[in-house]
């Protein structure tokens, strides 16, 4: 008896099933992983925010302890530059400081850093301010507009956007928080 030894290969309807399955799947995860990647880049701005909050706490504790007034801790009624400049006449470099303020989208890399070259809005909080006022906020959140975030706003559109107060916390806030004050805390002036 003889035994025939044969390969079977596949077929091509077998082949076109297997590749409409991948397409499928694939098409099913691109979404997500878009959506990863901009929760991911949120987490960056948000850890970004924390440094600066951290570094403008500092700034205001040695002003408050060696009583110079000339120090500018946070924002206050200053310009978001001379905030800035504070910053790096306290030892962040220049580079250190654009690294923090940028974000996904965002090309224009100045120094000394304009409101047009930053992911981040700053807000005249001093240090009387109470902790929930705003501190930082992501760009795309403008909360005096009719509709706090746009889809083509820079950095992430109506993805979601950050919001840091001056006490210290946090948060990354989805499009339909946009409008919650009571959630994301009070604000003033921004700091051009």
């Amino acid at each position: 008896m003889k035994i025939l030894n044969r390969s079977r290969a596949f077929t091509l309807i077998e082949l076109l099933v297997v590749i409409s399955i991948i397409a499928i799947l694939a098409s099913l995860a691109i979404p997500a992983i878009g959506n990863a990647l901009t929760r991911a880049q949120l987490t960056q701005t948000l850890s970004n925010c924390r440094q600066l909050a951290l570094a403008s706490f500092a700034l205001s504790q040695e002003a408050v302890s060696t009583g110079d007034t000339t120090i500018l801790g946070f924002p206050g009624n200053n310009t978001f530059s001379q905030w800035a400049q504070e910053l790096t006449n306290a030892g962040l470099s220049s580079n250190d400081i654009l690294k923090l303020i940028t974000a996904s989208g965002i090309t224009n890399k100045a120094w000394p850093p304009v409101m047009a070259g930053s992911a981040l809005y700053a807000y005249q909080v001093v240090d009387s301010s109470p902790p929930d006022m705003i501190f930082l906020t992501t760009k795309n959140w403008d909360a005096s507009a009719a509709s706090p975030l746009s889809a083509t706003a820079i950095p992430y559109g109506d993805k979601g956007f950050v919001a840091f107060r001056k006490g210290g916390d946090g948060a990354i806030y989805k499009a339909n928080q946009a409008t919650n004050t009571n959630l994301i805390g009070s604000y003033t002036n921004k700091a051009n």
